[in-house]
């Protein structure tokens, strides 16, 4: 699956735009966390924990969701084609939902408990906001405005 990564971006001009865009990397292991929800959508989730000490971690857990822009989204509020097609042609295929978990100095023998307990957070808090019908359509619009604003300033 793919990921944006904000520390370690390699960044890169776009021939489409006149602002730099972070490259997608590839994850290295299979998602400890994988949910069907129910807007179609697939959340996944990784653990990017680091040993930071001999005895202590830096607990990361990073969620994903890839949202296909599709004009589906968008069956309440709906938009005529030259808006839809302005909105596909800036952001491409899909835009990409991120969101870390993170917790601070985590003794090692704590690490998994923490792990599981930010995964269970997501599953029984984050799935409620994820999986609204609305939430595909509104997050494509965000991303769509950022980049209207990086453009203009």
């Amino acid at each position: 699956m793919l990921f944006l990564s904000r520390r370690k971006a390699i960044r890169k001009a776009n021939p489409r735009t006149t602002f730099p865009v972070l490259e997608r990397k590839i994850m290295p292991t299979d998602p400890l966390l994988s949910l069907n929800l129910k807007n179609g959508l697939t959340l996944l989730g990784w653990d990017q924990s680091k040993k930071i000490t001999a005895d202590h971690w830096h607990v990361c857990v990073m969620v994903e969701i890839s949202i296909p822009v599709e004009k589906k989204w968008f069956g309440d509020n709906p938009m005529d084609e030259e808006t839809f097609k302005q909105i596909k042609g800036e952001l491409g295929e899909s835009v990409v939902f991120q969101q870390k978990r993170e917790r601070q100095f985590i003794r090692v023998d704590e690490k998994d408990k923490r792990v599981k307990e930010i995964c269970k957070n997501v599953q029984e808090t984050g799935v409620k906001y994820l999986g609204r019908d609305d939430f595909a359509a509104k997050y494509i619009l965000k991303v769509f405005a950022d980049q209207q604003r990086r453009r203009q300033g």
